[in-house]
């Protein structure tokens, strides 16, 4: 009987208007385990937008490999505001 694991993150980030949304997804979804991705829109200032974004992957994803992706794409990781994991046989 395999344990297949699964980790879920709630991020709350603040990141330019470019890269896009889209463009923010596509590139998270190149981080090692993840398999889903939903970035929602919180507030749009004149140079920044607020994002909550809702990561899920195996138990191969880590957080300081979405942060580096973030970081890398000029965009700074306010908090962490949920983790779930969840192990199923």
């Amino acid at each position: 009987m395999q344990i297949m694991g699964r980790i879920e993150f709630d991020l709350d980030v603040l990141k330019p208007h470019i890269p896009s949304n889209y463009g923010l997804a596509q590139a998270l979804e190149e981080v090692p385990g993840v398999f889903y991705v939903q970035i929602k829109t919180d507030e749009i200032d004149q140079k920044t937008t607020s994002i909550f974004i809702t990561i899920k992957g195996t138990e191969e994803l880590s957080l300081e490999a979405i942060k580096e992706k973030l970081e890398s794409m000029n965009c700074a990781l306010h908090s962490v505001d949920r983790v779930q994991i969840d192990k199923r046989t």
